[in-house]
């Protein structure tokens, strides 16, 4: 059995601590919620998903027309970013346009699908629990 290198250990261990400092859990997402922490829910699924399920208090914005749409995000507050489901890229391509911009900025890991399947609260018409086809990133 091979032993990995020390360097490679701490580049593990400083990769894991950044991407947990930038990604929610459904869980972790739905505390931060219900103690009151300052966030812009962002959902980049298209217009007609959203209508019919979304987090509650989430604003709709396509990924393509986000940089028309920075007036609705504050650098002053955190700005967390979903999209369709754990294959989907639509967030992370989204949060990283943000956080080149200087947004404070996270990541729900696995988007609305895992939301969903949480069994988390869902505001919308038809309070859909599957997000549907993902955005093909």
């Amino acid at each position: 059995m091979a032993v990995e290198a020390p360097s490679k250990i701490v580049d593990a261990a400083a990769y894991f601590e950044a991407k947990l400092a930038y990604e929610y859990g459904p869980i972790g997402l739905k505390m931060a919620i219900e103690q009151g922490e300052k966030l812009t829910i962002v959902d980049l699924r298209t217009p007609e998903l959203f209508a019919k399920g979304h987090i509650p208090g989430a604003i709709n914005l396509k990924f393509e027309e986000l940089d028309k749409n920075l007036d609705k995000l504050s650098k002053d507050t955190t700005t967390v970013v979903y999209c369709y489901d754990i294959v989907c890229h639509l967030s992370a391509k989204a949060a990283l346009e943000l956080a080149k911009k200087g947004y404070k900025v996270r990541e729900l890991v696995g988007g609305f699908d895992s939301w969903a399947e949480h069994d988390l609260k869902i505001e919308g018409e038809g309070q859909s629990h599957k997000s549907g086809s993902c955005c093909g990133g």
